[in-house]
């Protein structure tokens, strides 16, 4: 039995929720138990989990409802998550627990309790705890947290071969990766594309000076963005992200979500350079975008605006399956865009060659990776 700890799982909308969904559902319901979160006041995810599955809520996310109440009432659970934690262990006595790190509290309390428990874990980390970190209050925590899982972890898995290299050459660490999930089968081409771009998931500090540059070229030559994620209309303004050519699309179907995608003529990545955002080069560096994987099965074409010497542009340069454009001067962009869009019957073998990129993917490959580093005796 294994336990399987994390903030994002469905119900909860999140990225991360779907690819630890994907991912565990590769293994019997029977072998693992989530525990995670209730986010109050947010959609639910249009992606659920089964209703046999094993779940225990031990934390209480108001985030959606009022921050200023979430802040209140997270300085109140920290003080029951402990013992929380020692009643679901108490309760399974798992041969394992996994932590999946997109929360830098959560994989603190976990991982201190189960380090006092001397409970065995491996951490699943979506993004660098150190250099993902660009609050300066919350720096001298990640440091702690990140030296006690180097030190304690029974291993550490890691979301992608960016975020492998960069902490076996900064910290000497060895680390396997367990990349997203991708069990569907890639969509057939649509009968007639429409002349849009879209962007899934978040804008936040990573990204939300390239999406508003791509979005300030795209009103100029008259093409829409749509965008679906959990931001409204003003936080999008609010983020340089405005214009009637701005369009927010939710499908509670994921299957419409993908149809979406497919009668999209580009996919929008996009990452911040990282002199004008807060977030540490490394972290930039390493990110791989959740949605990617959804991108190359769509059977459109995928462009990646930001630094080329990212792990993520050099992912799309070496399957040579993207396009990646990095600059910063507006006039480049519109050129590039609008020559990509006269001339897209061009760029056919981009989209051809991302079949080939989801290889690596396929749940058969990733929980190669899952097992080779976690008994499979542990998950029956």
């Amino acid at each position: 039995m294994v336990l399987f700890f994390t903030i994002a799982y469905p119900p909860n909308p999140a990225a991360a929720s779907v690819v630890h969904r994907l991912l565990l559902d590769q293994f019997s319901e029977r072998s693992y138990v989530v525990v995670t979160s209730k986010m109050w006041g947010a959609k639910k995810s249009s992606f659920p989990a089964s209703k046999q599955l094993k779940v225990e809520v031990i934390y209480h996310s108001f985030e959606f409802l009022s921050s200023k109440i979430h802040r209140v009432l997270a300085r109140f659970q920290k003080w029951v998550l402990p013992y929380k934690v020692k009643r679901v262990v108490r309760k399974y006595e798992p041969a394992l627990s996994i932590i999946a790190y997109p929360d830098l509290y959560f994989l603190d309390q976990i991982s201190s309790t189960l380090s006092k428990e001397k409970q065995p874990y491996v951490v699943y980390l979506h993004d660098t705890i150190k250099e993902g970190v660009y609050d300066p209050k919350q720096s001298r925590l990640a440091e702690k947290v990140q030296n006690r899982i180097f030190e304690q972890s029974r291993s550490i898995a890691v979301m992608s071969e960016g975020m492998q290299d960069l902490y076996q050459r900064k910290y000497g660490l060895n680390t396997i990766s367990w990349e997203h999930v991708y069990p569907e089968d890639i969509q057939s081409p649509a009968a007639e594309s429409v002349d849009r771009v879209h962007w899934s998931g978040d804008i936040y500090e990573i990204n939300y000076k390239g999406v508003a540059r791509v979005s300030k070229v795209l009103e100029k030559l008259n093409y829409k963005l749509t965008i679906s994620n959990g931001k409204t209309r003003e936080q999008l303004s609010g983020l340089g992200l405005n214009g009637s050519h701005v369009e927010k699309v939710f499908y509670p179907q994921r299957s419409d979500y993908l149809a979406h995608l497919r009668e999209s003529k580009l996919l929008l990545l996009s990452l911040n350079y990282p002199d004008e955002c807060n977030v540490h080069e490394d972290e930039l560096a390493t990110i791989f975008s959740t949605k990617t994987p959804e991108y190359l099965a769509s059977q459109s074409l995928i462009i990646y605006h930001g630094p080329s010497s990212y792990f993520l542009a050099k992912f799309l340069t070496d399957y040579d399956c993207g396009v990646v454009i990095d600059t910063r001067s507006e006039s480049e962009l519109f050129n590039r865009l609008d020559q990509i869009m006269r001339d897209y019957h061009l760029y056919s073998k981009h989209i051809e060659n991302a079949k080939k990129a989801l290889d690596r993917f396929r749940p058969e490959e990733v929980v190669k990776k899952v097992i080779s580093q976690i008994d499979a005796d542990q998950f029956k």
